[in-house]
């Protein structure tokens, strides 16, 4: 198993580094850590991960029956490895990260539903990260109308079966979830923790957060308005202008686009005052 460790170049370089094959999102997800913590070791996340990995194996050559193995995945998740929500008080991006979900076992939905996703991959599973009104969860495709739903943070099972005479919209209301993969989990992820952050008044971190939402998605006018926010929470009053403005001008119709005119104004405001 190859660990990826990417330093603050390797964004540039990913593409050109993984055209056949690129890192899971997992992966992604535990390296970007270093992005606003360059302090971080994130070997202890990486090797436990792979003891993990070898753990998952073991049953993958063990048990063939796709449910039976489901079982067994699950159940060393969160009863062997004892992987679950905290209650403890816990800042929320700490409960956001990897590296304390790791090694503390112990997570956000977030974080459980992606890592949990990993491991029923590495199991030879077809698992996504699903959103269903809001609320994270793993789904497990058995068949294309056989499959169960997982909510992360507890394990809870729910299987389902399509009939074979359920119409189109039938089959919608039987499931109706929005699956993510690869990309956008990543981006998932480094949204999350961009909240976590701010809530936290961990400015500086929440920005590196957007910068690299901001690379992922282009001059997004959302990323950029949150990065004007930050911007000016960390005193670079100009650059926040800019990126007020530019969300003004690209969202006139957003329902807040008040509270961001009234944003910009103090800023005006202000820089006239100093001037």
């Amino acid at each position: 198993m190859t660990t990826f460790v990417f330093d603050e170049h390797d964004d540039e370089q990913l593409d050109d580094t993984f055209d056949e094959y690129t890192p899971p999102a997992l992966y992604r997800c535990i390296s970007a850590e270093s992005k606003w913590d360059p302090q971080i070791d994130l070997a202890p996340c990486f090797s436990l991960l792979k003891e993990c990995e070898q753990q998952i194996d073991s049953i993958c050559s063990q048990i063939k029956d796709v449910h039976e193995r489901l079982e067994a995945v699950v159940d060393i998740f969160y009863s062997q490895w004892l992987y679950s929500a905290s209650g403890l008080k816990v800042p929320e991006y700490k409960l956001s990260s990897f590296s304390y979900t790791l090694l503390m076992r112990s997570g956000s939905s977030t974080t459980l539903a992606i890592l949990l996703c990993h491991f029923l991959q590495q199991a030879k599973f077809d698992a996504s990260v699903t959103i269903n009104k809001n609320d994270l969860g793993v789904h497990v495709a058995i068949s294309e109308e056989e499959g169960y739903l997982l909510e992360p943070t507890t394990g809870q099972q729910s299987w389902y079966i399509i009939p074979e005479n359920a119409d189109e919209e039938n089959g919608e209301q039987l499931e109706p979830l929005e699956l993510i993969f690869d990309d956008e989990v990543y981006k998932l992820y480094l949204a999350q923790q961009k909240w976590s952050f701010i809530a936290a008044n961990k400015f500086g971190h929440a920005l590196v957060c957007v910068e690299m939402l901001i690379d992922l998605l282009g001059d997004d006018p959302y990323e950029r308005r949150d990065r004007g926010y930050l911007l000016n929470q960390l005193d670079c009053p100009k650059m926040a202008r800019d990126d007020l403005q530019f969300f003004i001008d690209e969202c006139p119709d957003d329902p807040a686009i008040e509270i961001i005119q009234h944003q910009l104004e103090e800023l005006e405001d202000n820089n006239n005052t100093h001037h």
